[in-house]
């Protein structure tokens, strides 16, 4: 069985991704799971880049033909892990992507529909989450800068095909990396207005993140 896990580098108002560490560290706990389990897990960096995200997502799915898919991105100001329930088919951005563009009321596909419904069991994996006491909890708004769009295109790429769990999951800043430079827009899924902006540990995290994962195994084997 094959997990893929995407991640982002940075962006206007995150001078450093925390989910390209989590990341990393998903992948090295697989990787001593896999020998006993069979269970491989491969990380891919995405650009936060409209149009390339599309491209390259679309390239690495074909490459690698996962049986899970989950892509990570960054919501500043959120205090808990949060696994989106919806992606919806627009793109609007007061901030431009890496690649300088600047996106405004536009839809992602024209001729596709409005929106897609995450293809993980959430309700499920949230009450499991509760149960464990992990800092989880259900979004219904990804935001609509390159996070949506990449979810969105995710879903898109998989709404015929049958026996594929994806989905995308915002994680708050981490408490090991200076946050004194983010700032939280709410286009890329982040509480604007906080005070201060709330943290969670990478190890706690990355456990959660690794029992959702175990969870998905779980059901992509009945």
């Amino acid at each position: 069985m094959k997990i893929l896990v995407t991640y982002f580098g940075a962006f206007p108002g995150v001078p450093v991704n925390p989910t390209e560490p989590v990341a990393q560290k998903l992948q090295q706990r697989y990787k001593h799971r896999f020998c006993s389990e069979q269970i491989q897990c491969v990380i891919r960096e995405l650009p936060v880049s409209f149009a390339r995200s599309s491209q390259q997502l679309i390239q690495i799915l074909d490459e690698e033909n996962p049986d899970i898919i989950i892509s990570l991105g960054v919501a500043v100001g959120r205090s808990c892990i949060s696994i989106e329930h919806v992606a919806i088919n627009y793109d609007e951005a007061r901030i431009p992507d890496n690649d300088g563009d600047q996106r405004r009321h536009q839809h992602i596909r024209a001729e596709s529909d409005t929106a897609y419904f995450a293809r993980l069991p959430v309700p499920s994996l949230i009450a499991r989450m509760q149960e464990l006491s992990l800092p989880v909890e259900v979004s219904y708004s990804a935001g609509t800068y390159v996070c949506n769009h990449v979810m969105y295109e995710l879903l898109h790429h998989y709404a015929h095909t049958p026996d594929i769990y994806a989905g995308f999951i915002h994680i708050p800043a981490l408490t090991e990396i200076s946050f004194q430079e983010f700032s939280a827009s709410a286009e890329t899924g982040g509480v604007e207005g906080t005070k201060s902006i709330p943290t969670l540990d990478e190890s706690l995290v990355v456990d959660t993140l690794e029992t959702i994962l175990n969870e998905l195994v779980q059901y992509q084997k009945r």
